[in-house]
């Protein structure tokens, strides 16, 4: 809409002052008239809409919407349907570092005892055992009973690194995994991350005898690689129990650790 313009003040006091008749003539109501034609034509008000592109995801979720209302009836099923819009086909990416094919001991240190409900650390050990071996990651796993064993029978066990203690397992690498935090309780404050279990991890090379510098082969950083899961206030409620709360935290922390040693495709909304 154009602005109406506003006489100058200056020209507005002038005519004020004369006379009210001087000089008067009346308008002429055609003067200056020109035909529709030759008219500057008034301006239009921009299309708010005009060049307008929605985000991708939103056209990819408004397909998405669109396919599933209408495909009941295509013979579509809904795995299908979200397949062909792109999701499940994230980039295939390669192993972050490879295992060795020999057995590779699982070591949880909770040296803070951090882990309230000691079940949890024997969860976690099984869970990703079995995980490592499902994806390929790992030939052999040596059984968390062993460590057991060799505690109990070790009488500076505790004084032992953890290059010594593989040693004594048999095992050509460890999993060095070091508790960070955890929380399994029932009863909890915060309803986004009610319940968690946070680790970093290392692969030790137990063979690495001479230089202390190279035992450590993985991750480059001397911290470890930091992974951490965690549960909602709904999840929480549902599992009840400590013990059902810890094992559904075991089994979703195996998956997130094994992830680096294996070739995979990264999920729909996962970062590289």
């Amino acid at each position: 809409m154009n602005t109406p313009s506003i006489s100058n003040p200056a020209s507005r006091t002038s005519m004020d002052s004369a006379p009210h008749n001087a000089g008067f003539q009346p308008a002429d109501r055609n003067a200056g008239f020109q035909p529709a034609s030759v008219r500057e034509a008034r301006p239009q008000p921009a299309d708010r809409n005009a060049g307008f592109q929605p985000a991708p995801l939103l056209r990819l979720l408004t397909a998405a919407a669109s396919v599933l209302l209408l495909g009941g009836g295509c013979g579509y099923a809904q795995g299908e349907l979200a397949y062909m819009l792109g999701f499940g086909r994230g980039k295939l990416v390669e192993a972050e570092f490879t295992l060795t094919e020999e057995p590779i001991l699982i070591l949880v240190d909770d040296y803070a005892a951090r882990v309230d409900w000691p079940p949890a650390r024997h969860y976690l050990v099984d869970e990703l055992g079995q995980e490592l071996i499902k994806k390929g990651a790992a030939k052999k796993i040596i059984p968390r009973q062993r460590l057991q064993q060799i505690r109990q029978t070790e009488a500076n066990f505790e004084k032992r690194g953890v290059r010594e203690i593989g040693e004594l397992a048999g095992a050509e690498q460890v999993m060095w995994i070091e508790v960070q935090d955890f929380a399994a309780n029932p009863q909890f404050d915060n309803t986004l991350d009610a319940a968690y279990y946070s680790v970093t991890v290392k692969i030790i090379n137990v063979l690495e005898k001479e230089r202390r510098s190279r035992v450590r082969v993985w991750p480059t950083s001397p911290s470890g690689q930091a992974v951490t899961v965690s549960m909602t206030g709904s999840e929480v409620a549902l599992a009840k129990t400590k013990d059902a709360i810890s094992k559904q935290l075991a089994e979703e922390l195996a998956v997130e650790i094994a992830k680096p040693f294996y070739k995979r495709r990264l999920g729909d909304f996962e970062k590289e």
